[in-house]
């Protein structure tokens, strides 16, 4: 009876403490001084927490490097696996004590929504912060330079002449490589894309597919791939995969035709930034639009097209290629959408919100 008591006591002694730990505190930016040759000057710092891979967390590497760039001091603690106990109970710890919190940061209009429908929060603000492209993304206008960078590609050995013959249109799609996307999706619109070209529209041009990113349904996709091959269904269509640098990879977007984003969003109120990331290179975009917050990024018809099917994407890629000028009003679109950058976003909402920017 007492060693049952005790094991009782002891438990509760141990949730009650975790409790105690897990308790938020009130956001109050916290300052820290500077060493003596800069005037004991104050600096906001700021703890980022990512639930995930920071490197594969381009979004909140963003953040880290606005606040660094504005003078302040930034931790960044990552929780990487599924698996995580702190990943694991996320969902439950913010929706008890996100009432606790100063302000909220959101990435769309409808993630907002949800925050103050299904987290119940009426009193902090919640601010939308659209994510926008990086410096380093940008159109590579000059015809020259971008058929010697996409020569100097492995993957585009096979198709280097027809490249600088202009008769190669180089479609860019990224991804990790889960079941978060189907990829299936993709490899079918090419093949019907590739029949469409062989035996309906001849006229249509060639297709380079190069798909970037690591994961681990890879292989599985490379099967896929190899045995459509094999049984002709890509006769028009060439698909590489490839692992490139920051700098190589915002190159290969400034250089290509057409982005394809088959992001189907889980929550439907957040938004890919591979799209970001393209129409910062001046590069426009068909992609999965079955969820709430797709019109927030992509303007149909101005900066790119939404599909729901194998067979409606079939329909663009055949309509796009073989039509020049619409997909160069695309392009226009996506230049445009370009413009605004992430600096420009950032400041004035979260520089503010941290007191790292001035109103």
């Amino acid at each position: 009876m007492v060693e049952t008591a005790i094991s009782i006591a002891f438990w509760l002694s141990t949730c009650l403490t975790v409790i105690i730990l897990a308790l938020p505190s009130q956001y109050i930016p916290r300052r820290a001084k500077e060493g003596e040759n800069h005037n004991d000057q104050e600096k906001v710092t700021v703890q980022i927490l990512v639930l995930g891979d920071i490197g594969r967390s381009p979004r909140m590497q963003y953040h880290a490097l606005s606040i660094a760039r504005h003078g302040g001091l930034v931790d960044i603690i990552g929780y990487q696996g599924d698996q995580h106990p702190l990943v694991r109970i996320s969902n439950w710890y913010e929706k008890l004590f996100c009432g606790w919190a100063t302000a909220h940061l959101c990435v769309t209009n409808a993630m907002a929504r949800v925050l103050k429908e299904e987290f119940g929060i009426s009193k902090a603000p919640i601010l939308t912060l659209h994510d926008r492209p990086a410096s380093h993304f940008k159109a590579i206008l000059d015809e020259e330079e971008r058929v010697q960078f996409l020569a100097s590609l492995e993957e585009v050995t096979a198709t280097k002449a027809k490249l600088a013959s202009g008769d190669v249109r180089v479609l860019v799609s990224s991804t990790s490589w889960t079941p978060d996307e189907d990829f299936l999706v993709l490899i079918d619109a090419l093949c019907r894309y590739s029949e469409v070209a062989t035996a309906e529209n001849t006229t249509l041009p060639r297709v380079l597919a190069i798909i970037t990113g690591k994961g681990p349904q890879k292989e599985m996709y490379l099967n896929e791939i190899s045995s459509r091959e094999k049984a002709g269904k890509l006769e028009k269509v060439t698909i590489k995969t490839a692992w490139l640098s920051t700098l190589d990879y915002a190159r290969l977007l400034g250089c290509a035709s057409l982005g394809v984003s088959l992001h189907t969003s889980s929550s439907g109120v957040d938004l890919p930034m591979k799209v970001v990331d393209m129409f910062g290179a001046g590069l426009p975009v068909v992609g999965w639009s079955r969820f709430e917050a797709w019109p927030e990024l992509v303007t149909e018809g101005v900066n790119g097209r939404g599909f729901g099917s194998s067979e409606e994407l079939a329909s663009h890629l055949t309509d796009l290629f073989g039509n020049p000028k619409k997909l160069e009003n695309l392009r226009n679109g996506a230049q445009k959408e370009s413009l605004r950058r992430w600096d420009q976003e950032w400041d004035p909402i979260a520089g503010r919100l941290l007191e790292l920017v001035k109103p």
